[in-house]
């Protein structure tokens, strides 16, 4: 009640001279890595729609610092100093982001976490991908390319890579429902396109080519698969699916050597975070999707929405990589 009586007295002073007062705060480990650059671009686009003011905080933008988690907390404290309302925060450290939290309660600012989970701490809500839908999402499309039969070769991630983990077991939650139909060959690589280029080289030489599909977790490894099946002339006949989106993946799409990434779309999640700050501002309750497991909370989270990047539909990669499109 507190809380939409003094947003609305900052309202009602803001329209006195056209300008918005609602200032939301977003801190980011680096605004020019291409996923936070693209949810920087559709929030500043916005602002004038939901009539706030985005103040960003990205925490490597200088350069590496000695003490990024310090240097964050700083960040933090000067934009809730400055008065913002909301927070927005995928942080560089999420283990050590406690002090954030309680910062921000201390001036009673919701916090939305995105993309990674502060462990164990409550926030308004979260915002991310669902990673294992993104797998399933590949499978499913290899599938429907091959008539659902056939090898397929899987290059997936260290165990450590939790988002990585979870698009793996997305695509063999497709695969394991064609069992008879589906040779699985599940090969673990270090994210490194060469790696996954040695790997599949091997896995297409033991197989004497014959493999219908490769689905990597990461647009990294789909790259070294890709350029595995160019290797064996088999750009024609094998179907190659990567997660991610990645530029040089991408690339190949538009050269006609891939098939397809599963594109994370962080420009629309971005208004995804964006749309939740200011229903928390609202006083509304956070819309979600899924209530997950944090420790020993349940946070409820909100899901960025996915599409599939082909040759058909690849003009659809301007906005995310326009330098695949300049003119030489």
């Amino acid at each position: 009640m507190h809380q939409r009586f003094f947003l609305l007295i900052a309202l009602l002073i803001g329209c006195s001279n056209g300008e918005p007062v609602t200032s939301i705060g977003v801190s980011v480990p680096e605004t020019t890595a291409p996923v936070y650059t693209l949810m920087k671009q559709a929030m500043l686009e916005h602002e004038k729609e939901y009539g706030v003011k985005i103040t960003w905080n990205g925490v490597l933008d200088k350069g590496p610092t000695h003490d990024a988690v310090l240097t964050e907390r700083q960040g933090v404290r000067r934009m809730l100093e400055s008065k913002i309302q909301a927070l927005i925060i995928k942080s560089v450290d999420p283990k050590a982001a406690y002090p954030i939290l309680r910062e921000a309660r201390r001036w009673n600012v919701p916090v939305i976490s995105l993309d990674q989970m502060l462990p164990s701490m409550p926030t308004h809500g979260h915002v991310t991908v669902n990673e294992t839908r993104l797998g399933e999402k590949a499978a499913q499309f290899a599938l429907e390319q091959i008539g659902y039969q056939g090898n397929v070769l899987v290059l997936e991630a260290p165990v450590k890579v939790e988002s990585m983990r979870k698009i793996a077991i997305g695509v063999h939650r497709v695969l394991d429902e064609y069992e008879g139909k589906i040779q699985v060959i599940s090969r673990t690589s270090v994210l490194e396109t060469s790696a996954s280029f040695d790997l599949t080289g091997r896995i297409l030489k033991d197989y004497a080519g014959n493999i219908q599909a490769v689905i990597a977790v990461d647009s990294i490894l789909a790259l070294g698969g890709v350029q595995g099946v160019q290797l064996h002339g088999l750009a024609d006949q094998i179907v190659t699916v990567g997660v991610g989106a990645g530029e040089k993946a991408c690339r190949q799409i538009i050269l006609k050597q891939h098939d397809a990434e599963v594109d994370l779309m962080p420009y629309e999640r971005g208004l995804v975070a964006l749309k939740a700050a200011v229903s928390a501002l609202n006083g509304d309750s956070f819309s979600y999707d899924a209530e997950l497991p944090n420790g020993e909370i349940l946070t409820r989270t909100k899901f960025g929405p996915m599409r599939l990047i082909t040759t058909a539909n690849h003009l659809l990669l301007e906005r995310m990589w326009p330098s695949l499109f300049a003119s030489n």
